[in-house]
């Protein structure tokens, strides 16, 4: 099976949980159409999704119990909560589970984090590191590594760490039109093999430092229509490594090629939305992206007309009773 369709990226994760309500509500906040959240809210978030160039296939998971910092009736700082829980991200080829926290101080700024142990099963070809950032990692090298023989010193190989992620999500909405940004730092530190540096990761579709910093952000502009539940609009997408000195080989240039920039069309529609509700906001989305910088996908091994495209769908409810 070809190890690319086991696997997502953060693309997938980041536009079903930024894509509930239209995007003039925040999906981490998950906020109520006609209210308020109560003082206390038990909340959970679920995603599927699928993608190709590169495929994937991803379940993304957020349990979380959420304690409201003050009442207002403001629009702007309504939306406000304290909450803890837990985060499962799973693929066929790695878990990463841990607890996650929130804190909302009003409804346009989210800040939000997670630890998470990462475990990588060592099947379909992942996990695969390299002793550079300059290394080749195109799909066809990334195909032929997991082609080999597990003896093979570049062969992939199940191994495990944890990773941390600080996000930001800020958001605004005038009238019909939203603007929202979702960014998040990254430091992952894996048990790597022997002399090497650098990690090709699944969900960011980047080679990261080990025990190093990695940022990724999406900025959407969106038109709301049927109260909401339907959003049409543009994502621009930026996924960047941060390499220092010792993540090159000794005397190579300290230069690479490996951050990403895409910008295309997204579209979500929501069944329905009822506060309070166990099951809520069904919704599906589908994003198409090209490539405007990318090492390979921008017309170095694959064409640059070759977009990137995502389909997902995405719920969330209440798990107590808001009343």
């Amino acid at each position: 099976m070809d190890r690319r369709l086991v696997v997502a990226t953060a693309g997938l994760v980041t536009l079903a949980l930024s894509l509930g309500l239209g995007l003039g509500t925040s999906a981490h906040a998950q906020a109520l159409a006609d209210r308020g959240p109560p003082a206390r809210r038990l909340v959970h978030r679920q995603l599927v999704a699928l993608r190709s160039n590169a495929l994937g296939l991803i379940y993304d998971g957020r349990l979380s119990y959420r304690f409201r910092l003050h009442e207002n009736e403001s629009l702007a700082l309504r939306d406000n909560f304290v909450g803890g829980g837990a985060a499962v991200m799973l693929t066929p080829a790695y878990l990463r589970v841990g607890p996650y926290v929130e804190v909302a101080p009003a409804s346009f700024a989210t800040v939000w984090g997670s630890l998470q142990y990462a475990r990588y099963f060592g099947n379909l070809g992942i996990l695969q590191s390299f002793a550079t950032p300059r290394a080749e990692l195109s799909d066809d090298e990334l195909d032929r590594r997991a082609d080999l023989p597990g003896g093979d010193p570049l062969a992939n190989y199940a191994t495990s760490g944890l990773e941390l992620t600080l996000g930001l999500d800020l958001q605004a909405k005038l009238g019909p039109v939203a603007v929202r940004s979702q960014s998040r730092l990254i430091r992952a530190d894996l048990d790597l093999r022997d002399g090497d540096r650098v990690f090709y990761d699944q969900t960011t579709d980047l080679l990261m430092p080990d025990a190093g910093l990695s940022f990724v952000t999406d900025f959407d502009v969106a038109y709301l229509a049927l109260e909401g539940r339907l959003v049409i609009g543009a994502r621009y997408s930026a996924a960047i490594p941060f390499y220092d000195a010792d993540s090159y080989l000794p005397g190579e240039p300290a230069e690479h090629d490996n951050a990403s920039h895409r910008l295309g069309p997204v579209l979500a529609y929501s069944f329905y939305s009822r506060d309070g509700a166990a099951f809520n906001m069904p919704t599906i989305i589908l994003v198409t992206q090209w490539w405007l910088d990318h090492r390979y996908r921008a017309g170095a091994e694959s064409s640059q007309a070759w977009p990137m495209i995502a389909l997902a769908f995405r719920v969330q409810g209440d798990l107590f009773s808001i009343d």
